[in-house]
């Protein structure tokens, strides 16, 4: 490890448990006392060695690196029971973007290939399951669900983070006949209600006007107004048919997002289709200060290691080359 490495670690240094660090106090206390009180053992024998031995003053006898030894592994072992941290990142605390349920119609029509995707004809709803595979990885942070609809409607996910799973659930959807979104709303809305105080939001996609099953989408709509869940609408449809869609009460599916506050798009190609959901994207930014907390890696094991061989080295030295009879 370069200083280059070491550098950011040292800005976010700390300890968990500082307090502790009080204890290194009592090490020149211990070294003190054990100066003045502790008995010197020695051996009594008849030899000139002995004298030949203390001729010579040693700056630093091996009885002071046998107790620096032990001194500096206590130290180490306080600093390591004072849990050295060093900051790892920025984690959320919990996941509080945007919850959006994609409520898509998988009706017979949307096998319709019409769409020019990668140069070559496709249909609508292999479109639509490509470029949503797009918008839910634009959206790390939000958790989003999708239900489907045909003649009845499904859950294909809860809201989730998991999106790359999400992605393979919807891969695996094919279509069907019979239009119902209003049912898709009622469940996409079921599972939105439990995100309080966040943004709720479900965009609805389809290329029909009317619809032949279950409840009026017109009803649903005005019941989720008051719930405060917009309800943005794509609506898939024709080049001919382009700006020519009713755009009043005829139009059951029109009357979705102005009674939400929703906007209503058209698309007739895999651009425009693509182009839309980047413009929801940006309209559906969270508006709040996500909390986070920090996270650390514990450094307990840089100081505890050591500690624990510079004991086993004055043991080791205590116990051969270093060695004193009592």
């Amino acid at each position: 490890m370069n200083w280059s490495d070491l550098q950011p670690l040292l800005k976010t240094f700390r300890f968990a448990a500082p307090w502790l660090l009080l204890l290194l106090l009592t090490i020149p206390l211990w070294a003190w006392l054990r100066g003045r009180f502790s008995p010197v053992a020695a051996v009594s024998f008849s030899s000139g060695e002995l004298l030949r031995a203390a001729s010579k003053q040693a700056r630093f006898r091996r009885k002071q690196w046998l107790a620096m030894f032990r001194y500096l592994a206590l130290a180490l072992l306080l600093l390591a029971l004072a849990r050295p941290q060093a900051e790892k990142g920025l984690g959320d605390e919990d996941a509080k973007g945007i919850n959006i349920m994609l409520v898509m119609d998988f009706s017979g029509t949307m096998k319709t290939k019409d769409f020019m995707m990668e140069n070559k004809k496709v249909s609508r709803s292999d479109a639509l399951i490509k470029v949503i595979g797009e918008f839910l990885r634009s959206r790390p942070k939000d958790k989003i669900g999708a239900v489907r609809f045909d003649m009845d409607a499904f859950l294909i996910s809860p809201l989730t983070l998991d999106h790359d799973w999400m992605i393979a659930r919807l891969k695996d959807e094919k279509p069907g006949r019979g239009t119902a979104p209003g049912a898709g709303l009622l469940i996409a809305a079921e599972h939105l209600l439990p995100a309080t105080n966040q943004t709720k939001v479900i965009i609805l996609v389809s290329d029909a006007e009317q619809v032949n099953a279950g409840p009026p989408p017109q009803l649903v709509a005005k019941e989720l107004a008051k719930l405060g869940i917009k309800v943005h609408l794509i609506q898939v449809v024709d080049f001919k048919d382009m700006g020519m869609l009713r755009q009043d009460r005829e139009n059951e599916m029109v009357q979705v997002p102005k009674l939400t506050g929703g906007q209503s798009f058209q698309v007739a190609d895999f651009a425009g289709l693509r182009s839309v959901y980047q413009q929801i994207d940006k309209l559906e930014k969270a508006r709040f200060t996500e909390g986070k907390q920090k996270s650390y890696r514990e450094l307990m094991a840089w100081f505890a290691a050591p500690a624990l061989a510079l004991l086993l080295l004055e043991l080791l030295l205590r116990q051969t080359v270093w060695r004193r009879l009592p």
